[in-house]
């Protein structure tokens, strides 16, 4: 038997694809049907477009992007050993804007997106979860709203902010900007304590072992035993391999296969298009069935996100649910709820490390116009992952941009007889609603996969 199953409320739409046998998936497909083409959009556009077009690639993590392309145009001038000078504010700013919007993310995933399907697998009523009008969801966007004002006061706006530049940023807060940020984060902390975590955010953050799920109460204790009833902590596995491949304020780079490295080799990151629909090809080819590419790191599939960096930086409360509960729906919940009160800490810390007395930007002795031709590639973790960027210019005219977003290492399509990540992940689901659960449980963006 087979079912296909259009899922939304993923930052767009895809279509899920299962076969079945005695109960049980046996085989999956994931399609992402709507072709968005930013990579062809920016050939031929000046070089500092990109800083205006690369954000709006997803309507999430649109600082990322920003981060992402600055940093590879930054790359361009250090490959010419005319390396820019970035004080360490700009540093700092950049950090606190791109950590904003992981938090604002997480809190919305776990409301909006997997909470009230995991919750529907006992009962159809989601009561307070309910949206647009129940009240701990309310809760929670009010909550996700104030603490992206943070980022707007250094961004000038969210989402599709453009203040980070070849330089440092266009971005001086005053004193009172930063108690400002400080106070939207303060709320965020106590919507954490009161109703995500239920205890302490001090006690949260000295979780260390699995026991310490018998301290929780509030939504993670709810999910909790919704998980274990369900048996969510069993479902969901696949092949265990993580990759971080930018380190971040609260995790290192690195990978893990069989043992943890932090040596990583961007050369080794390479894109497969045997299942993807390409713009000039003839759409009737069977074996294409998505414009999602797939990418792996060393001829390997790797799963990217919170729980992968989680993993690569031994953050202890994730790394004791591992051991227990391996790369379950359950543990890659766990981590990407346990992320916001990691972040929420480590942001306040850098607001407090701001010297407003720094100059902001510095400005390149060299334009890009005066640079012939050159390439440079950069690396940031993103809400939903490792996110890459590689561009090639001619005298200051972008001739290539490639993207590699998170959503692409998670949910790309297998290569030969491989399984994708999510693939391998959806396979053995009990049922469509737990096959859409483990899905989910990646934080899939259409918009990013199909840039």
């Amino acid at each position: 038997m087979k079912t296909v199953d259009i899922v939304e409320r993923i930052e767009g739409e895809a279509r899920l694809n299962c076969t079945w046998e005695n109960g049980f998936v046996k085989d999956t497909q994931i399609d992402f049907l709507n072709f968005r083409g930013f990579e062809y959009i920016l050939e031929g556009k000046p070089a500092l477009d990109a800083l205006v077009y690369t954000p709006r690639i997803c309507g999430i993590c649109g600082q990322a992007h920003l981060k992402a392309t600055v940093e590879a145009l930054e790359n361009i001038y250090k490959s010419l050993n005319e390396e820019l000078v970035i004080t360490n504010k700009a540093k700092i700013l950049r950090e606190i804007g791109l950590n904003i919007e992981i938090i604002d993310s997480h809190i919305k995933w776990f409301y909006m997106f997997i909470l009230p399907d995991v919750i529907k697998l006992k009962e159809n009523d989601l009561k307070e979860y309910s949206p647009l009008k129940g009240k701990r969801w309310l809760e929670a966007c009010k909550t996700a709203s104030e603490t992206i004002k943070a980022l707007a006061i250094i961004g000038g706006q969210w989402p599709h902010t453009s203040y980070m530049i070849p330089g440092g940023v266009v971005s001086d807060p005053t004193l009172l900007d930063l108690t400002s940020m400080m106070n939207y984060l303060d709320l965020a902390i106590n919507f954490f304590e009161d109703s995500i975590a239920g205890v302490s955010f001090d006690k949260y953050l000295s979780f260390n072992s699995v026991d310490d799920l018998n301290i929780l109460n509030e939504d993670l204790k709810y999910f909790t035993n919704l998980s274990f009833e369900y048996s969510l902590q069993k479902y969901g596995t696949s092949y265990d391999r993580h990759l971080a491949l930018s380190d971040s304020s609260i995790s290192k780079r690195g990978k893990i296969r069989q043992r943890l490295t932090d040596k990583l080799d961007l050369n080794k990151i390479k894109e497969n298009c045997d299942r993807t629909f390409k713009v000039e090809e003839d759409s009737k080819n069977k074996e294409k069935h998505t414009w999602s590419k797939a990418v792996t790191y060393n001829s390997m599939f790797y799963e990217t996100g919170p729980f992968s960096r989680a993993m690569v930086s031994h953050r202890e409360f994730i790394y004791e649910l591992h051991k227990s509960y391996k790369d379950s729906v359950f543990t890659r919940v766990m981590a990407r709820v346990d992320e916001i009160a990691h972040l929420l800490h480590s942001t306040k810390e850098l607001i407090k490390q701001v010297d407003i007395s720094e100059e902001s930007y510095i400005k390149p002795k060299i334009s890009l116009k005066d640079i012939p031709k050159a390439n440079a590639k950069s690396v940031v973790e993103a809400c939903r992952g490792s996110l890459y960027h590689n561009v090639s210019i001619e005298k200051g005219i972008i001739t290539k941009y490639d993207v590699i977003t998170p959503t692409v290492w998670n949910l790309g399509p297998a290569i030969k007889d491989e399984k994708g990540v999510a693939q391998k992940a959806i396979i053995g689901s009990p049922s469509l609603d737990i096959a859409k659960i483990v899905l989910r449980s990646f934080d899939v963006c259409s918009v990013c996969t199909t840039h």
